[in-house]
């Protein structure tokens, strides 16, 4: 046992100096510590079974448009047209083949066999705050506090609480909290607690600062965001995992959601649930060695993250400049340049994280990933990242690049009308040079297209059902045939409605960051943040106006019915959100339906004691701890300053 494990209850623990240089992103890095990487037998092939499909699939799509334009020749903006549908369902394509991967080849990949001898672990868990909800965070760690201390295992656990709070009465809330925690249980496992006198550089600067400082006392650690939630059995078998694996310097979870109290939270819970799995497997399958890191739900190895993972600046300010939002991606790459293994293991199911309570509070979280993803565009050149590294940081930058490839497309679709007699375009001018004489497609035609990229973006939730409907243990995690069935429906329903209000503000996001526009670090709302329906409509204005458009062009029969269902969503962007973000429960009692049964998932059915010892300390704390001074949550006026703030 490690010298600070005899004052378990100190605030810190003696210092442990660990140097974190900054990485150099112009020259190639190789850890002489580790082994060069050796692919795993049939590596290429899963890469191979994901790439080669979804180009194809492309390729059928483009040629059907292809078809389409060559009818009366090319002209520039057809060619360009025709870039942005092949550029856009490539990376629902890629969604699609991962997704096929892992449903046909759903077993583990190969474990090395762990030695009966293999060294014990000192294992920090480390959980960054930030103007947290106190009762919620302390909640959780006594949950897991408590089952590791009664596990019997060979490695060693401790607890860090790395506060970045700026508020006086959260901080005093966290030290109150701090205190009762610190003597609860055994002490098998201590606690310690730490605020820093600057936040700087964020949550990637937190944990610089414990590496720095106290990192060099252990082998490893696992990070966890404030809503995150751990089994003592996962905890394990990531600390076993790692041990048995010297190359190995990172290995991530697939997280599932919990606690969802609103239709919304649901949707994205029960979406988790059953696709998240298939999808993490085929992400396991291809990237094999090169994974990535989503900055939570993971074990990492200490020295080799110190060495090899510290983060420069970026040049330049505002959204794509100074500290490096989505920090995650980036330190999985420099992990994988310097020679470490970085693996994704999705069959660790019992590590958990909570989902924001309303489409508004997703949103604003959503806008930080935006800029955060796009910023890696300016370091996927860098020099030595593993080619799959690369790909993962495109992947994330064109998941919101793509939202806004398709919102051209929808525009084309609408100003081209239902024919050539009936064009938004006929009310400009009778002869307007700038515009094509686009060949028009019948309704046939249309109908196929739509279809066809229908089902490129609902096959990844076919494959996640077939995977659950398939074992008998699947369907009975989520409520049996009938209620799954249900959920299902649901699920997609709502899936299809929600997706062109989250296209549009993908494009807000694009401009905002176009425009150098920074979302700051706001603290996230993790209980909801409450809108009424005036603010909700100043949130939403631009989908509102452009569904008005959409309807009024519809109604005047100048473009096609096929976009009644993207008009209906946007037009009622702001009755949707505040619908789906409502609280559950008073809405399924008044029908009589318990809430549970609703998007059933088995953290609602048959939650882990984890969960139940969570949610029974929140209770118990919430009559204890001071928490935040909110008595109402407030969205600010100003379209672009919008944060969540506290009233």
């Amino acid at each position: 046992m490690t010298a600070h494990n005899h004052l378990p209850f100190k605030t810190m623990p003696a210092p442990a100096p660990l140097a974190m240089p900054t990485q150099d992103l112009s020259k190639p890095f190789h850890d002489q510590t580790t082994r060069l990487l050796k692919p795993e037998r049939h590596t290429r092939w899963f890469r191979l079974m994901t790439v080669v499909p979804a180009l194809l699939t492309v390729c059928v799509l483009m040629g059907i448009f292809y078809d389409w334009f060559e009818k009366d020749g090319f002209v520039a903006a057809e060619i360009v047209m025709l870039g942005l549908v092949g550029f856009s369902a490539f990376w629902v394509a890629i969604s699609v083949a991962a997704g096929t991967v892992g449903l046909l080849l759903p077993q583990k990949r190969a474990k090395v066999q762990q030695p009966s001898s293999h060294r014990a672990l000192d294992v920090a868990l480390l959980v960054p705050i930030y103007n947290e909800d106190v009762a919620a965070v302390f909640a959780r760690l006594s949950a897991m506090k408590q089952q590791l201390e009664a596990m019997r295992c060979d490695h060693r656990y401790a607890f860090f609480v790395l506060s970045d709070t700026r508020d006086e009465a959260i901080a005093r809330g966290e030290a109150e909290a701090f205190n009762r925690l610190k003597h609860e249980g055994v002490g098998a496992v201590p606690v310690f607690y730490r605020r820093r006198a600057k936040n700087t550089e964020r949550k990637t600067g937190n944990i610089r600062d414990w590496v720095s400082t106290w990192g060099g006392a252990w082998d490893a650690f696992i990070t966890l965001d404030a809503d995150s939630l751990m089994t003592s059995n996962t905890i394990v078998a990531l600390s076993d995992d790692l041990a048995g694996k010297p190359q190995t310097g990172m290995i991530q979870t697939v997280p599932r959601l919990m606690g969802g109290d609103t239709l919304f939270a649901r949707v994205l819970q029960f979406s988790n649930n059953i696709y998240g799995p298939v999808l993490g497997r085929g992400l396991d399958r291809w990237s094999a060695d090169a994974g990535n890191y989503w900055g939570h739900n993971a074990i990492i190895r200490t020295k080799a993250f110190a060495k090899c993972a510290g983060l420069p600046k970026l040049p330049g300010k505002g959204a794509l400049g100074g500290t490096i939002k989505s920090h995650d991606f980036v330190e999985a790459a420099l992990l994988r340049r310097a020679g470490w293994a970085v693996e994704i293991d999705p069959d660790l199911e019992s590590s958990y994280e909570e989902t924001p309570q309303t489409l508004l509070d997703y949103v604003l979280r959503d806008r930080r990933w935006c800029q955060g993803n796009l910023q890696h565009l300016k370091l996927v050149n860098s020099a030595g990242f593993h080619p799959v590294s690369r790909f993962h940081m495109v992947q994330g930058a064109m998941a919101y690049v793509a939202s806004a490839c398709w919102f051209v497309l929808l525009i084309v679709w609408a100003l081209l009308g239902r024919s050539e007699s009936e064009t938004v375009f006929r009310y400009f001018t009778d002869t307007n040079p700038l515009f094509p004489v686009w060949p028009q497609m019948d309704a046939v035609s249309r109908g196929v297209v739509l279809a066809f990229m229908l089902g490129l973006l609902l096959l990844p939730k076919i494959f996640g059902l077939i995977a659950t409907w398939r074992t008998e243990r699947g369907l009975k995690r989520h409520g049996g045939p009938l209620i799954f069935m249900a959920s299902a429906a649901t699920e997609i329903v709502l899936s299809v409605l929600l997706a062109p209000i989250m296209m549009v503000q993908h494009v807000m996001g694009l401009l905002r960051t176009a425009f150098n526009l920074d979302t700051g670090w706001a603290p996230q709302n993790r209980n909801g943040t409450r809108a009424g329906l005036f603010t909700l409509l100043r949130f939403h204005w631009v989908e509102t106006v452009s569904g008005a458009l959409l309807s009024l062009g519809i109604g005047l029969g100048v473009i096609s019915l096929w976009l009644v269902p993207i008009a209906f969503s946007l037009v009622l962007a702001a009755p949707i959100a505040m619908l789906v973000s409502a609280p559950l429960r008073p809405l399924v009692h008044s029908l009589g339906v318990p809430s549970t049964r609703v998007l059933a998932t088995s953290e609602l059915l048959a939650p882990d004691p984890v969960i139940v010892a969570y949610e029974s300390a929140k209770r118990s704390a919430n009559l204890r701890v001071p928490q935040r001074p909110e008595a109402k949550t407030l969205v600010s006026r100003r379209p672009s300053k919008w944060k969540t703030q506290t009233a």
